[in-house]
């Protein structure tokens, strides 16, 4: 992103002198403050009129878009010359699943952020997503999807298509911000940890016998691995993998950003996360071993054994949104705010939760508002609802709102909560999740309901996490 728009940077090769020298190949990696100060003027430069234009309204616009699994980016911009110059630059986090609904979600974005630019006049708008040249012509969408169309439609644009290794700007924009290396260097820890795995890989049989292979240029293993700065990276199914050597401190230090910084999840979700950045033989045996023994984990959360009987599961809802499960929790503690309870709002399908703090007071007319401001306003009408017997959702109001909705109503019998376990097993996360980030007063619990509510959402929830664990494990299209 910087090369790209370096004619427009006043001494350029000067300021990024330091950085430039690291990328030679006889020069040893060490992030020194040189070089952490020539970082920021570079990222000041990029951001400040020295490089960002004043538009000119008398020529045409163009915007181009990008998403990644994490986030998404655009960047507005107008013809200076032969090259573009940059007007704003807009990252953002994504809200969308498939790879479509989050490239049109990017489209949306950048329009509505843009739109004092690009209202009543046409503009280019570019994208490496080729499939977007046919939104207006699909014959099914959901009702976000709608909801974004109706926007887009607003503006006079021509879609043009962009290759993905010319999208630089607003690739650059959307990628995860501590992805791999930016793992280690977010927390202040690259120097030493750059230097131990040097010093490790030499301790490590494995790792030796690996370096001394790529060293002889076997095919076979320069296939696989590939050594980049001093680091030996695994390069399987399209993921490029750090190989963590045989020492305890450094593989202790990875699988604690993977669990310890994420929320305390299972074994699962850590794995999905893990064998996305890092690589070592028997490491999900490892991982198991780490969470088995988590001193948090195991004063935190609470035991529990599977009931008798056989199970019988509800039915599995055809698509995401149209069976939820709703239930009301209790935090024992009001907070500063007068919040007690928490209304839970679970997708049955994805998982995906919505997590509302309320009094404990709050009347039905109340939760029904919470309901529709928070559910309904952004997913649509589901048309199951899956709850206890609680009197608000027994009342006539709850039910009269949801036959007006068109929502059928499925109440548990009475003391049998498994019935709608997937409400009640999301009242646990939370409760657990409260417990690492809350102060001891307890007395911030609803203000902590975003953070929980992201750090749950952006886990990957089964059936997706073993499938992506195994395709990225045996890089295996079969596995999808």
């Amino acid at each position: 992103m910087c090369g790209y728009y370096r004619n427009f940077v006043k001494n350029y090769s000067t300021i990024a002198s330091p950085l430039t020298d690291l990328t030679r190949l006889d020069t040893i990696w060490d992030w020194t403050d040189e070089c952490e100060a020539a970082f920021k003027r570079l990222k000041h430069a990029l951001t400040h009129h020295e490089v960002l234009m004043v538009p000119d309204p008398q020529r045409p616009f163009v915007v181009t878009t990008d998403t990644s699994q994490y986030e998404i980016g655009a960047v507005l911009a107008q013809q200076e010359g032969k090259k573009l110059r940059p007007i704003e630059y807009m990252p953002s986090k994504k809200l969308a699943k498939s790879t479509y609904e989050r490239e049109l979600y990017a489209l949306y974005k950048a329009l509505v952020h843009l739109r004092h630019y690009l209202l009543g006049r046409f503009f280019y708008l570019r994208t490496d997503h080729q499939t977007l040249k046919w939104i207006k012509t699909q014959p099914v969408l959901s009702d976000a999807l709608k909801r974004w169309i109706e926007v887009i439609d607003q503006y006079d644009f021509k879609l043009d298509y962009l290759k993905g290794e010319y999208n630089k700007v607003a690739d650059a924009l959307s990628r995860r911000a501590d992805y791999l290396g930016a793992l280690i260097s977010e927390f202040g820890l690259f120097e030493d940890v750059t230097r131990s795995l040097g010093e490790a890989y030499k301790e490590d049989p494995i790792t030796m016998d690996i370096i001394n292979k790529l060293q002889a240029k076997d095919k076979a293993t320069s296939d696989e691995f590939v050594m980049v700065d001093g680091l030996l990276f695994l390069e399987k199914a399209g993921f490029k993998r750090l190989v963590v050597p045989s020492r305890e401190t450094l593989r202790s230090l990875f699988l604690g950003e993977c669990h310890d910084a994420i929320g305390h999840f299972g074994y699962k979700k850590i794995s999905a996360n893990l064998v996305q950045r890092f690589w070592w033989p028997n490491m999900l045996d490892d991982v198991k071993k780490y969470v088995e023994t988590c001193q948090v984990c195991q004063g935190d959360k609470p035991r529990t054994q599977a009931p008798l009987g056989l199970l019988k599961p509800l039915p599995i809802p055809a698509g995401p949104g149209q069976s939820i499960s709703v239930d009301f929790m209790d935090t024992l503690v009001t907070s500063k705010n007068g919040k007690r309870h928490i209304f839970v709002i679970v997708d049955r399908l994805t998982k995906y939760a919505r997590l509302i703090a309320m009094p404990e007071t709050g009347r039905t007319e109340h939760v029904i508002k919470l309901f529709m401001d928070n559910w309904v306003r952004d997913f649509g009408l589901p048309k199951t609802i899956v709850s206890d017997r609680d009197v608000r959702f027994t009342s006539e109001m709850w039910k009269k709102t949801a036959e007006q909705m068109g929502s059928q109503l499925r109440m548990t019998s009475g003391n049998h909560p498994e019935a709608n376990g997937q409400a009640e097993q999301m009242n646990r996360v939370v409760q657990h999740l409260l417990r690492h980030y809350i102060k001891p007063s307890q007395g911030d619990c609803d203000e902590k309901l975003p953070l929980i509510a992201s750090l749950y959402n952006n886990a990957v929830h089964r059936p997706s996490v073993s499938v992506l664990i195994n395709y990225i494990w045996d890089g295996s299209l079969d596995m999808l």
